[in-house]
């Protein structure tokens, strides 16, 4: 009987390391391809730092160029990845009543940028005045941006000469001089422009009003509550998965060159890899900023700015969706003080019972007689 018993328990026990295990296999949702943008999640989980907090981490890219994109978002409100990553974009998704909870800004500047062409002079918000500018759908981060920019110079984006392009042809708008201007993402159009032989210059929108976080790593409210520990990993190993890819970037950039689909339409792979792997750390302002470094006050500047140009209609305060890495220790210590504070109230009613009884059993002093009863 013993001998069944204890068989019983060692297949319990599998059974339950498995169930743990399968738990723990958990999706990361980017959205963008596997370039150094996202070098930070690759180096997390090839030096196994996911794997060492007891995560079982696996990292998804966007679609390439020419498919459907991959909504990140929808992949976390539908349940189908744990995590993902967003730009600043997951401002107006929260103000359109997702419970989205983010977690950690990688990159404390936006990669978006106004482009002209080099023979041209765009180079404020004011210039744009009399030119023709491309404009991308109204839900697109880069046309946001440009909007607050133009809102915030006084500038009406819907008096502006404006043609509409989708998504990724605003470069070759530039080039067929389709467009004087155009935003775009610093993380790949200057590039494919020098590829390309097109010169382009560019102004910064943040110059001309509050500046945007970029590559936001989030997750659900609902998620962190239930899963506070699984969340508060996961963010740690990220972020230790960030500091190493940004301490030996030709390292893991050789290592994406190596293990994963090169950027499509990209002709020097390692060039381009090394030339993002300078803008992130410039873009994340490290080492100075602490990556993951959030500032609520700087998320409600955010919403107002969108709020102004159009692209918000509700607001949510920032402490609703941005997440507080220190509210767990907060909450321990809390316990902890609270624990501390009984357990001394509690030790000295101890002491005063104690005191009390001994009073009460003290002997009478020698010499004393007890008064004699009345007859």
């Amino acid at each position: 009987m013993s001998k069944w018993l204890a068989v019983a328990v060692l297949v319990t026990a599998m059974a339950a390391a498995q169930a743990a295990g399968a738990a723990d296999k958990l999706i990361l949702q980017l959205n963008g391809p596997p370039q150094f943008e996202f070098a930070g999640y690759y180096a997390a989980l090839w030096q196994n730092y996911y794997r060492d907090t007891g995560l079982d981490i696996d990292i998804k890219p966007d679609a390439g160029l020419g498919e459907t994109p991959i909504d990140a978002v929808r992949e976390v409100t539908e349940g189908r990845a744990a995590f993902g990553t967003g730009t600043a974009d997951l401002v107006v998704r929260s103000g359109q009543g997702l419970p989205l909870l983010l977690l950690a800004p990688i990159f404390q500047r936006s990669g978006t940028r106004v482009y002209y062409r080099a023979d041209a002079d765009y180079a404020s918000p004011a210039a744009l005045a009399k030119a023709k500018i491309g404009r991308l759908p109204a839900s697109n981060i880069l046309d946001i941006e440009l909007a607050t920019a133009l809102k915030a110079e006084g500038l009406d984006p819907d008096k502006l000469q404006s043609v509409p392009l989708d998504p990724g042809q605003g470069l070759a708008a530039l080039a067929d001089r389709r467009v004087d201007a155009v935003p775009g993402s610093a993380w790949e159009l200057p590039w494919r422009a020098h590829e390309k032989g097109v010169a382009v210059k560019s102004f910064d929108p943040a110059d001309y009003r509050v500046e945007f976080y970029g590559d936001t790593l989030f997750t659900l409210r609902q998620f962190a509550e239930r899963e506070p520990q699984t969340v508060q990993r996961f963010r740690a190993a990220s972020l230790k998965g960030w500091d190493y890819a940004l301490q030996h970037p030709d390292e893991i950039a050789g290592l994406m060159i190596a293990r994963l689909a090169h950027p499509p339409g990209i002709a020097d792979a390692a060039g381009f890899a090394r030339y993002q792997a300078d803008l992130a750390r410039r873009l994340a302002r490290y080492p100075e900023v602490a990556l993951g470094h959030s500032n609520p006050d700087r998320w409600d500047r955010i919403e107002r700015a969108m709020t102004g140009a159009g692209a918000l209609l509700r607001t949510a305060d920032a402490e609703d969706f941005v997440y507080d890495p220190d509210a767990a220790a907060r909450s321990r210590t809390d316990r902890r003080t609270f624990a501390i504070l009984g357990a001394t109230l509690v030790g000295g009613l101890v002491v005063i019972a104690l005191l009390g009884l001994r009073w009460r059993r003290r002997p009478a002093p020698a010499g004393t007689e007890p008064a004699a009863s009345p007859a």
